[in-house]
């Protein structure tokens, strides 16, 4: 049986310095069964089942160091995990989805992606384009106006994909469902720095 590497991110460090005022005093999540990776239940609405187990980690609201709980919002920016090019830019049902890939590799050639969800895009962000880990890639899509009972949240997915998968090619129904895919639970990623 191969096991994959565990890898960590400075996710959380950038998000918080980017989002000052925002997060100051930022302390954990709140994270609810239905937001956290592979739930079959939902955190919104009816709080039913979903159709398929969840791909990532959904991010709404957080503690601060005086028990305030805060939600991220529009104005919430986020950046990139790791270092990588951009390699699709996709409409999601609450914004668009932002595909990166990394230069990151497990022994077997596996590539790390990471896809982040219900965005809106930084202007000027396209395919191809390189990013540095902690660039702002994207904001908190505003879903205000939208026929939706989901509140504004970020959506994060990491993936093992195999180098004869084309990323491009990738959409939230394949990429949970292609068995040659291997996905990760995103909270020890980006919480590494607890």
């Amino acid at each position: 049986m191969f096991l994959f590497p565990k890898i960590h991110s400075q996710f959380m460090e950038f998000m918080l310095e980017h989002n000052r005022p925002q997060m100051d005093g930022f302390q954990r999540w709140v994270l609810h069964p239905g937001m956290l990776f592979q739930a079959l239940e939902k955190w919104w609405g009816d709080q039913g089942l979903r159709a398929v187990p969840h791909e990532g980690l959904d991010l709404y609201s957080f503690e601060t160091d005086g028990g305030r709980v805060k939600t991220v919002d529009h104005e919430t920016r986020i950046p990139a995990a790791f270092a990588g090019q951009v390699v699709k830019i996709d409409r999601d049902f609450l914004g668009k989805s932002i595909y990166i890939s990394h230069a990151i590799y497990t022994d077997d050639g596996r590539q790390l992606l990471s896809v982040v969800g219900h965005t809106i895009p930084r202007e000027g962000l396209k395919p191809a384009q390189q990013v540095a880990a902690g660039e702002i890639i994207a904001a908190v899509s505003d879903i205000s106006g939208q026929k939706s009972n989901l509140p504004p949240h970020l959506h994060l997915t990491f993936a093992w994909v195999p180098k004869d998968v084309r990323v491009d090619q990738l959409t939230w129904k394949n990429l949970g469902h292609d068995p040659r895919i291997r996905l990760i639970d995103p909270l020890p990623v980006i919480l590494s720095f607890l």
